[in-house]
């Protein structure tokens, strides 16, 4: 699955870098529609890799504490 793939690949500051400018593409006003749907499809992949991912650290950060106590 591409998603997957995805998701083990992004890298978490280059995400939330690409979801800031994706937002400041709205913030100008574009009227381009299909463009508008395709960019705002991408933030929301990007925002629920993003959450997966940080998801999978605190999960991590739990179980080393937990390891530690």
């Amino acid at each position: 699955m591409a998603i997957k793939k995805e998701m083990k690949e992004i890298d978490v500051a280059k995400g939330f870098s690409e979801l800031e400018d994706i937002s400041a593409w709205f913030e100008r006003g574009e009227a381009d529609v299909d463009t508008g749907l395709k960019k705002f499809e991408r933030a929301m992949m990007i925002a629920d890799l993003l959450k997966k991912k940080l998801d999978e650290a605190e999960n991590k950060v739990k179980d080393i504490k937990q390891k530690f106590s």
